[in-house]
């Protein structure tokens, strides 16, 4: 049985606030992409880079709901950069884009971050890459709250 589109949202919603929290979190430790590496400590590296983790994490949550709802069809091998390559593509008659390419880019970069956070200690972690992904965090959030509420905007009303 499929999915209604208002169950779809209601979860998008739901993952978007959750979103919109970690981003106050990360408020509060956004001053420390100023500094050099050797003033930030490994422990709040690591804290950094959890909540980098954490806010793709979200953003492939949503982009796993809608392709489930609209799809249901990812490889195994490479689901993570399949998933978000569909969602800045349009299907005609089906689906619209849910992302455009500056956030596709963007977005990417947190991909790739979070794969390097997973396989690392943290010392380990290059601190120019994760404060260059870092101070991006504030883009990709404001475009992603946009274009997926622009996205759901489209699709309510549709028909199971």
């Amino acid at each position: 049985m499929a999915r209604i589109p208002e169950l779809l949202c209601a979860d998008v919603r739901d993952e978007l606030a959750k979103l919109a929290r970690l981003e106050q979190t990360f408020a509060t430790a956004e001053h420390y992409l100023t500094c050099e590496a050797h003033a930030v400590s490994d422990y709040d590296r690591g804290a950094i880079g959890y909540l980098l983790h954490n806010f793709y994490n979200g953003c492939e949550n949503i982009f796993r709901a809608i392709a489930a709802y609209f799809e249901n069809d990812l490889g195994r091998d490479t689901w993570h950069a399949d998933l978000l390559r569909r969602m800045r593509l349009a299907v005609p008659g089906h689906r619209p884009a849910v992302i455009d390419d500056e956030l596709y880019r963007l977005l990417d970069d947190f991909r790739g971050f979070r794969h390097v956070f997973r396989n690392c200690y943290t010392f380990e972690l290059d601190w120019e890459r994760e404060r260059l992904v870092a101070s991006r965090l504030r883009r990709a959030a404001a475009l992603l709250h946009q274009q997926v509420n622009d996205f759901l905007a489209g699709i309510e009303g549709l028909e199971p």
